[in-house]
């Protein structure tokens, strides 16, 4: 599966938030996160992004000359 940005278009192989281990539920890198009763969530943790960022596998894109919101890469 490949995930794109839908602000700036840039596309990955991977989901780049789950280059990181996430500081919530615990997985490792690589894999999805995890709700409390251990099924895949539905969306990443919001502290597993800020990891991203900080590690910097994501980053904060430019918007597209038609978008006039700011918002992190990722709105998926």
């Amino acid at each position: 599966m490949r995930f794109r940005c839908s602000r700036c278009g840039e596309a990955w192989p991977d989901h780049p938030v789950t280059r990181v281990p996430c500081p919530t539920c615990h997985v490792k890198a690589g894999t999805w996160c995890r709700r409390p009763s251990g099924h895949r969530a539905a969306d990443l943790h919001i502290d597993r992004e800020h990891a991203a960022l900080a590690a910097g596998v994501l980053r904060i894109c430019r918007p597209s000359p038609s978008s006039s919101t700011e918002q992190l890469a990722l709105n998926l």
